[in-house]
């Protein structure tokens, strides 16, 4: 039993240990072969616990529009975390997908905090992955965990306003040449929100007229239904430190 134990052992922590873990200019070299190409991309999300409403985003390099369905259409157009124009008299929410892949993400994420002296590789789920800011044991640090080999984001965590959020990226699958999650989890200020993603298309969104501000109607529009409100009152977008 003892030997038995000790191959577990060795067998669990092999990976770690032996893996090569790259610097930031490695990792930022990794990212951009596999989604430096990406520009811009188009999908929509859903709510299982709100059927009937859905959110409709176009993204390029920051830039972002959104367009909620419910009974009637809410829309905003914005750049990263701030909301340029809208058509709602309230706050607008931003949508956890716009933190997935971000321009220059490896000196974006330590603008938001996560502390790039730290790197190493454990298990996502039971699957090896990339911990860059956070040792396995850490579940409070700011950091980004990506898939082994694609270095796709998996998880990205930093502190915001409403308290520590965790975002976290699933059921990835190929398009157009870039693996793209399904799946998305958002937790923070001890509540949580999942989200599935239809993917629409990428490189494709690249349109500037889209995320116009003048591209939004001036006419005030309806609240949608939650889980606008939801996500308008918890989610926050990184700070930069």
């Amino acid at each position: 039993m003892r030997i038995v134990a000790t191959f577990v052992f060795v067998c669990l922590f092999a990976l770690p240990a032996s893996a090569f873990t790259p610097d930031d200019g490695e990792l930022a070299q990794l990212l951009h072969r596999n989604y430096g190409a990406l520009s811009s991309w188009e999908a929509e999300m859903s709510f299982a616990d709100h059927p009937g409403v859905t959110v409709h985003l176009w993204y390029a390099r920051g830039k972002w529009r959104q367009e909620w369905k419910a009974e009637d259409k809410a829309l905003a157009v914005g750049l990263n975390g701030n909301v340029s124009a809208k058509c709602t008299v309230g706050e607008f929410p931003l949508s956890p997908l716009f933190v997935w892949m971000v321009p220059n993400p490896v000196e974006t994420w330590k603008s938001w905090g996560v502390d790039n002296a730290t790197a190493s590789y454990g298990f996502c789920d039971e699957s090896p992955c990339y911990m860059f800011g956070a040792d396995p044991g850490d579940t409070t640090s700011p950091a980004v965990f990506m898939h082994n080999e694609s270095f796709a984001p998996l998880l990205i965590r930093y502190g915001s306003g409403s308290g520590l959020t965790t975002v976290e990226y699933g059921n990835y699958r190929t398009l157009g040449g870039f693996g793209v999650p399904q799946s998305v989890t958002v937790t923070t200020g001890g509540r949580v929100l999942w989200a599935t993603v239809k993917w629409i298309a990428v490189n494709r969104a690249d349109g500037q007229e889209l995320y116009a501000p003048d591209a939004v109607d001036g006419a005030p529009c309806a609240e949608p239904p939650a889980p606008f409100d939801m996500l308008r009152d918890i989610f926050r977008y990184p700070a930069v430190r």
